[in-house]
């Protein structure tokens, strides 16, 4: 049975959500990854992520995520946005060996889901990101502008074949061996609304049984708890990594991977293989967030989402 992974889009971000990420190796990769591009990017270019205003806000992951770079700059919540998507998902996939069958995303979170189809590097998906983020940051363009601008920037991109199926936003469809249009999703995806229902239908018509949110969403899964009675939903943010690792496993039939291990270790159902608490920023593996304020509220300016 298929899992779909879903990055979340601009409404979802919230302070601090990268000091909640997973606690795990391939997060911190991601993190590290992050921030060394990020600075190369910047020193490149001489021009800091802030909010026009030449570096007010920190050129590094460390502090992307406050309250006021994340209010400020749209820079900031763009590349805070696509970072925490990739982490989550690679913490699934190279930590808990949970694999999605497609992934989808909404609005910037497209281009984190490039990257888990590997049409993009994650450098790559990094520059396009934070060029999105510097265009509506400056507000010289219309939107639908901006979107050529981004064609014209992804064009330059080597193109390579999509190596898990990607459910276009824009187009409300499955997009197989079509790198093109993956990117043609992407840079359309900054002017036009999400075709949720589309997706929706697009998810279930490829037999996926689980859709799992990555960080830092929620609203997604409401709506897929809502509106597809019978498809589980699993938020990362809600539940933690390991947790929401088994509530996917049980949903699909798979083997837990903390029994895969005990029996590889012949320790049986008491074993001392475990999953403890998370010690990176506020949450980590098995642990739910410790931010009391749920739920995003999506921009319904772009999604119809609310």
């Amino acid at each position: 049975m298929s899992i779909a992974f879903l990055f979340p889009g601009r409404g979802s971000q919230r302070p601090g959500m990268l000091h909640r990420l997973p606690d795990t190796t391939a997060s911190a990769t991601v993190l590290a990854e992050a921030d060394g591009a990020l600075r190369a990017l910047v020193a490149r270019s001489g021009a800091g992520t802030g909010a026009g205003a030449g570096g007010e806000h920190a050129d590094s992951i460390a502090e992307l995520d406050t309250a006021e770079a994340l209010e400020r700059s749209p820079v900031a919540c763009h590349i805070a946005l696509f970072v925490a998507g990739v982490a989550g998902a690679r913490a699934l996939v190279e930590d808990e060996e949970v694999r999605p069958a497609l992934v989808a995303g909404h609005d910037v979170g497209g281009y984190a889901a490039a990257v888990l189809a590997e049409v993009l590097t994650f450098e790559e998906a990094l520059r396009a990101v934070r060029l999105r983020g510097l265009l509506l940051e400056r507000g010289e363009e219309p939107e639908g502008d901006v979107a050529v601008r981004l064609a014209q920037h992804l064009a330059t991109i080597p193109r390579r074949p999509q190596a898990v199926p990607y459910v276009s936003g824009v187009f409300g469809r499955c997009l197989r061996g079509d790198t093109n249009a993956v990117f043609d999703d992407l840079a359309r995806s900054v002017a036009l609304p999400v075709r949720w229902e589309e997706m929706t239908v697009a998810l279930t018509q490829e037999g996926t049984r689980c859709c799992v949110e990555l960080p830092p969403g929620r609203a997604l899964t409401g709506r897929v708890a809502a509106e597809l009675p019978g498809m589980a939903a699993v938020s990362v943010e809600e539940h933690g990594i390991a947790t929401a690792a088994e509530l996917v496993r049980s949903a699909t039939g798979r083997p837990g991977k903390r029994s895969a291990d005990r029996d590889a270790a012949g320790l049986g159902e008491f074993g001392p293989i475990g999953f403890g608490p998370g010690t990176f920023g506020q949450g980590g593996a098995g642990q739910g967030p410790s931010d009391p304020h749920a739920g995003p509220a999506w921009r319904t300016d772009q999604s119809g989402l609310a």
